[in-house]
């Protein structure tokens, strides 16, 4: 191993070594001020940096033990040079980690101290969860602390699936043995990790401060009995549980059976069939926010099938990955319960070639929509597509109620937009649609360098494509745009 690995012998940064001594004449203006503007110097400053000024000056050596806002992260522990942080193991970089985190919240200098937040990032590595666990759990019992979150990563990349499961295992004894720290966790945040049937249960459960989870490629083990995936079921009446991210993870489902206080969900690149999500008691869901590029074997839905039993959204963010869409136009009688509440909506990475007036049946369900976001996607290098993509087609639309009129619209925006006859009816049929509307955002395509390297590093199809860059030319869209409307509109191009 190189000699700039972490090690327990070697730390790269070491809070509980002596501090270097220095006399007063070197003692510069700052190091004259109070500890309490010190720390709030500290503060604001990356953990390295502030164990470097401890170990810089004599009067600077005891204010990381006295910090009530810590970050140690695991990343602050790996060499810079990329050959040199290849050759380290993740047990050197952990057993360094371990001491400095154990150096700032055992030592007797730190036993009045009040710690408000403390964020911990770390790999799951054995055997050193378990002097983590207690150290943290010492600190909770103090009971001083407002935020205690908790960001572990896998010990390897691409961890094979056996992998995983030894990492649900060892996260659960983990779990079991510093009851102290979890019973205080605010946050978790999660990786690769095989759960047991009913281990998310189990923390949920036991964790009764905790507001934010994430789970990030993780699962549970395969139903013996079936051979299928396994349905994430939550159902924690009493939990303190604000916000829920579930993306890239292997489960069939999502059933949020009890969840009394989730304000915010995350759902991405589910792999299950249609719907993705089954709704119980959520009487306080505000935003959801659904990111996937379909998969073949996954058919559009309803969106009033999946957002039963919501009634409080006020924000829909959903995000198609330039793919098929995979919502199906509905009846807007049978959303108006639902979204009645909205008032911001995404409608991200529409593949440009989709109709848009499919969209109507969204702007009609929600009589108190105030903002109405669009973006179009222009990907000829196909960003988002595998071998599984779902076939892309045309989603048509066209039982928009004859009478209908949205009073509350104020804005829309429309991300990637060109100059296209298409475009100018939809934006022209949503003009005379909301009477309210006082805004119209036209902005262009973020470019894309994988598109531009197909084509020798120049925009794709200028011609076709092409947003309008003169003023001019700029005039005469909003013209075009007016045209036979009294009603004044800001419109903004660019």
């Amino acid at each position: 191993m190189m000699d700039d690995c972490p090690s327990h012998s070697s730390p790269p940064m070491n809070p509980i070594s002596p501090p270097c001594q220095t006399s007063n004449q070197d003692e510069d203006r700052i190091s004259v001020l109070p500890d309490h503007i010190l720390l709030a110097i500290l503060d604001r400053l990356k953990l390295p940096v502030v164990i470097q000024a401890s170990t810089l000056s004599k009067r600077w050596a005891h204010l990381p033990r006295l910090l009530t806002r810590l970050l140690i992260d695991v990343s602050h522990f790996l060499p810079r040079d990329k050959n040199k942080r290849e050759n380290c193991t993740v047990d050197q970089i952990m057993t360094t980690y371990t001491e400095v985190v154990r150096g700032l919240l055992l030592s007797p200098s730190s036993d009045n101290r009040a710690i408000e937040r403390l964020q911990l990032s770390f790999y799951l590595a054995d055997p050193h969860l378990l002097s983590i666990g207690r150290a943290v759990g010492n600190v909770m019992e103090r009971g001083n602390t407002k935020s205690l979150q908790f960001t572990i990563w896998a010990d390897t990349h691409h961890p094979s699936y056996e992998h995983c499961v030894l990492l649900g295992q060892r996260f659960m004894s983990f779990f079991h043995a510093c009851p102290s720290a979890f019973r205080w966790l605010t946050n978790l945040i999660l990786q690769n990790i095989t759960f047991g049937e009913t281990d998310i249960s189990k923390i949920l459960n036991a964790c009764t401060k905790l507001e934010f989870l994430s789970l990030t490629y993780c699962d549970s083990v395969i139903d013996p009995a079936t051979g299928d995936d396994v349905v994430l079921t939550i159902d924690v009446p009493h939990s303190a549980l604000v916000a829920l991210e579930i993306t890239t993870c292997g489960y069939a489902g999502v059933d949020l059976i009890q969840a009394p206080k989730l304000q915010r969900l995350v759902c991405a690149n589910w792999i299950g069939a249609n719907p993705p999500l089954r709704f119980g008691n959520v009487p306080h869901l505000q935003s959801i926010t659904l990111r996937h590029a379909a998969l073949h074997w996954q058919r559009p839905f309803p969106l009033s099938h999946c957002f039963s039993n919501t009634t409080s959204l006020s924000i829909m963010y959903l995000n198609f990955a330039d793919q098929m869409i995979w919502i199906e136009p509905e009846d807007p009688k049978h959303l108006s319960p639902i979204f009645s509440h909205l008032r911001d909506v995404y409608l991200y990475n529409i593949f440009y070639e989709c109709d848009l007036n499919w969209t109507m049946f969204v702007l009609e369900a929600a009589p108190s929509l105030s903002n109405f976001y669009l973006k179009l996607s222009r990907h000829p290098c196909e960003r988002s597509r595998c071998e599984d993509s779902a076939t892309k087609v045309n989603v048509p639309w066209d039982q928009t109620s004859p009478d209908f009129k949205h009073r509350w619209l104020s804005l829309l925006e429309i991300v990637g937009f060109v100059v296209d006859e298409k475009l100018t009816k939809y934006i022209r049929l949503i003009m005379d649609l909301a009477m309210g509307l006082k805004r119209i955002r036209l902005l262009d395509q973020e470019p894309c360098a994988r598109c531009n390297a197909m084509n020798n590093g120049q925009p794709l199809s200028p011609t076709r494509w092409r947003f309008p860059a003169e003023e001019e030319e700029k005039n005469a869209i909003r013209q075009q745009l007016v045209d036979g409307f009294s009603s004044p509109v800001e419109i903004s191009i660019g």
